[in-house]
């Protein structure tokens, strides 16, 4: 039995150790995990100017939204289903964010990235293409 023991300790330091690891490169700072796809996208398009057309503020307001509806709430909740996304599209993938607003509502927003260099920090922008209200459905408008 004094032999499991010894084991059974050294097991639990490496096991200690590989979680320590673990939280260090994928959750430092109480931030998403950045490493990992869904991290990299929402720290790319959160740190990214969003282009809106005229026709989708129309939208926005008709569903009573605000314009700045993507703001530090919507990406703290933010999360990507690549399963709805275009990402293997070219030139310009789309990726489906689903997130909750400030005012609680759920939503879905496709947003197109037609930037060459996802690693480049000068001209970041990206175009909201179209916005989805799953808390209320989508309203009729006249846009």
């Amino acid at each position: 039995m004094k032999g499991f023991g010894r084991r059974f300790f050294i097991y639990m330091i490496g096991f200690g150790m590989g979680c320590v690891l673990v939280w260090v490169m994928f959750y430092r700072n109480g931030d998403r995990a950045s490493t990992m796809p869904t991290g990299r996208v929402l720290d790319f398009f959160e740190s990214t100017e969003i282009k809106i057309s005229d026709q989708l503020k129309c939208e926005i307001e008709c569903n009573n939204l605000e314009l700045n509806f993507m703001d530090s709430t919507f990406w703290e909740n933010a999360t990507v289903d690549f399963g709805k996304s275009a990402v293997r599209r070219k030139p310009c993938p789309e990726h489906y964010i689903e997130s909750i607003t400030k005012s609680g509502r759920k939503i879905g927003v496709y947003i197109e990235n037609c930037e060459v260099c996802l690693d480049c920090e000068e001209d970041r922008t990206a175009t909201l293409r179209s916005i989805v209200n799953l808390s209320e459905g989508d309203k009729a408008c006249d846009c």
